[in-house]
């Protein structure tokens, strides 16, 4: 079992947390079907010139893309959507609402969101639909008002409804949430929808048992700790999927 043809992940998000700064590593995809161009979130501001790259190398114009799917508007999920001027911007009535009315006080929502999104094409909607054939937007709240997921098939585009693998064992999400019960709620929802999920921030993964990654990675960590002498740098990798029916709960 693997991702469908017509999906292709541009970026796919790292489960880590730091006390030192904003990872914001968030996943984004590309869906190509019957001559469309539709991408799942657009990832944070400083995804910028790495994804025009590799839009690039896949031969997709930026003004080619009819539609942006946002999952919820946090900023680094919807940071790039003016990238993209001749697309539609899909998104959850409820979440549009909370954009607007976005004051500061959500450290992960600036206060000028509103307004941004309001310049682009906006196609709201307030129930699930189906947004082209075979591809179903799904309602997930909690993690935001209006968080929403995107299914393919068996393979669901889950965003912080299912943040990560982690997310199993613990059977509930790893990161703040705005309503943690409807939270709990959503991640079980999309379990049940799918047999592979695109988390926000962690490699697509089947979910098992037992649950496995689709697939291996490697990270690098460069710290510029003095200016004066050599850069320290970190490499993280996995050589194999692993399951987490045994982690333990923080």
């Amino acid at each position: 079992m693997s991702l469908p043809a017509s999906l292709t992940l541009l970026f796919t998000g790292v489960p880590m947390s730091t006390d030192a700064f904003l990872s914001g590593v968030s996943t984004v995809a590309l869906i190509r079907q019957a001559g469309r161009k539709i991408l799942f979130d657009t990832g944070p501001y400083a995804y910028r010139p790495i994804m025009q790259k590799r839009l690039e190398r896949l031969g997709v114009n930026p003004q080619s893309v009819d539609t942006v799917v946002l999952s919820h508007v946090h900023w680094d999920i919807a940071g790039n959507v003016d990238l993209f001027p001749n697309a539609d911007v899909v998104l959850h009535a409820k979440e549009l609402a909370f954009a607007d009315a976005a004051d500061g006080s959500d450290s992960n929502l600036p206060a000028y969101t509103g307004r941004a999104l309001r310049r682009l094409r906006l196609r709201p909607f307030e129930e699930e639909c189906d947004l082209a054939e075979g591809l179903r937007l799904i309602e997930l709240p909690g993690h935001t008002p209006g968080t929403i997921g995107l299914l393919i098939g068996d393979t669901l585009l889950a965003s912080d409804s299912v943040p990560g693998a982690a997310a199993l064992s613990a059977k509930t999400g790893f990161l703040a949430a705005f309503d943690p019960r409807a939270a709990k709620d959503s991640l079980a929802k999309a379990l049940s929808l799918a047999e592979i999920v695109c988390p926000a921030h962690d490699r697509p993964f089947r979910k098992g048992p037992p649950v496995t990654y689709l697939n291996d990675y490697a990270i690098r960590i460069r710290f510029f700790t003095d200016p004066a002498g050599p850069d320290e740098e970190l490499r993280v990798a996995s050589s194999a999927p692993r399951s987490f029916a045994t982690w333990p709960v923080d």
